[in-house]
């Protein structure tokens, strides 16, 4: 993939994105997230927070023959699978704060004329049966104890798995997202909008 820059959205056209077992988990405590929040708060609205690089790697498809969840979206929506090599804390953030506004967004409400539930299948999950097989768009690989609490602890969703394990790197996405939500509760509309948009990465 050639290096540029691009916006949260078109990074996340038609790609699932996976942190691989062998990276380390969320590390990112208050210092990080503080200067994340200071650098898009306090960017000019009609301008972009440049928030780093990322560096991809293709899943290889024997891989992706193995994942029960997620071959659909691939095989039918003709999605490209990537493991995060570089730029996971910065990329964790950014959708860890996304989800945090759409939580914040009022019941109805679009957000730059895109209603929450487009985004969130563009961000968090798409389905292949209305909702009961969920394929997440962003998460780690499944024997990672970070993949259960970001689905149940993040991103709300509901789990068959009987708990998830607790580890400080959940403990960390579980802090990030209270960060967030203190941040962004006094936020009104046109302010989560502006907020919204300051997101470009170099991939």
């Amino acid at each position: 993939m050639d290096s540029h820059l691009l916006t949260l959205s078109k990074i996340f056209t038609e790609r699932l994105f996976r942190i691989p077992d062998y990276q380390r988990g969320y590390a990112w405590v208050s210092k990080q997230l503080q200067d994340f929040w200071n650098d898009v708060a306090q960017l000019d609205e009609n301008r972009n927070h440049y928030t780093g690089v990322l560096t991809l790697e293709e899943v290889p498809e024997q891989t992706i023959q193995s994942w029960q969840d997620d071959h659909w979206i691939v095989q039918a929506k003709s999605y490209q699978a990537f493991y995060v090599v570089d730029g996971q804390q910065r990329l964790t953030t950014a959708i860890i704060l996304l989800q945090v506004i759409l939580e914040t967004l009022e019941e109805g409400k679009k957000l730059n004329y895109t209603s929450a539930r487009d985004i969130q299948r563009k961000f968090v999950f798409d389905s292949k049966d209305d909702g009961i097989s969920r394929s997440y768009i962003f998460g780690y690989e499944e024997d990672n104890p970070s993949y259960e609490f970001l689905k149940t602890h993040v991103f709300c969703e509901h789990s068959s798995s009987a708990s998830s394990q607790e580890t400080i790197y959940t403990h960390n996405l579980e802090y990030a997202k209270q960060f967030f939500k203190e941040r962004v509760a006094s936020l009104g509309h046109d302010e989560l909008e502006i907020l919204y948009k300051k997101r470009r990465f170099r991939v």
